[in-house]
């Protein structure tokens, strides 16, 4: 099976964004994306730059996957409230061939909404799905990171949101992939928490980014994808294509 996981930038980068999910659906068997906006209106951008209904337009080059969208908050842009009705959160993308036991999230920080009302930031939500392939459990973890705006380091909610994180995986029986943005550097003690019975394949397979040109900042590090040891994994690589701010990561494993 193929994984694609991703920090889509809100569709900032949308025509390279869409050839390349396009080019990549026929093979692809799931695809995990981070920074998803949706919306019922007939809105097509968030300001100038980000993508509104990006959820259906991904549905659009992906027929032959079943979308599913997991909203963290509503009625918000990259930038702060707007004036019509919207989502964002993440999305699941997975081929129809698979039958999944369960679709489901929770939350690691905060609740829907509570951006404004308990916290300064989004709320940060987990999404999973479960299926069988000959008679093995797979669970696939879909994750976005705190982001602070003070970088990518240890602080209090980050320590608190990898125990939340790894409360969660330790609950989950079968092979598990955890992927998405993390937003965490290699060497902090929150990473290590996730790491632990984990095979971080970032470090494995000696990747030096996840970041795009796109991105200007000094931290090169933000995407992460974790396996169980029971994952046979057959490649793994972070390409450099230039559809978002982050570069996508491409997981062939049994």
């Amino acid at each position: 099976m193929k994984l694609i996981s991703l920090n889509i930038w809100a569709g900032r980068v949308f025509d390279p964004l869409m050839k390349y999910i396009a080019k990549n659906a026929g093979d692809t068997d799931i695809f995990c994306f981070q920074e998803v906006f949706n919306t019922p209106t007939s809105r097509k951008t968030v300001s100038e730059h980000y993508r509104a209904n990006i959820f259906s337009e991904l549905q659009q080059v992906l027929p032959d996957h079943t979308g599913y969208f997991a909203p963290a908050q509503d009625g918000c842009g990259m930038e702060g409230p707007v004036d019509f009705q919207i989502s964002w959160g993440l999305a699941l993308f997975v081929k129809k061939y698979l039958t999944l036991n369960e679709v489901g999230e929770i939350f690691i920080r905060g609740y829907r909404n509570s951006r404004g009302k308990e916290n300064t930031t989004m709320p940060r939500n987990l999404q999973y799905a479960t299926f069988n392939v000959s008679k093995t459990k797979y669970t696939i973890i879909n994750f976005h990171g705190l982001w602070n705006g003070r970088g990518k380091t240890d602080t209090d909610e980050r320590l608190e949101q990898s125990r939340k994180v790894r409360e969660f995986l330790d609950k989950v029986s079968g092979k598990k992939i955890f992927c998405g943005d993390l937003n965490l550097l290699p060497d902090t003690k929150s990473l290590a928490m996730l790491e632990n019975s984990f095979v971080n394949l970032i470090k494995t397979h000696g990747i030096t980014t996840t970041r795009s040109s796109s991105y200007q900042k000094q931290d090169k590090f933000a995407d992460y994808a974790l396996v169980s040891p029971d994952v046979t994994v057959k490649s793994f690589e972070v390409p450099n294509v230039e559809v978002s701010d982050h570069l996508p990561m491409v997981l062939v494993f049994s």
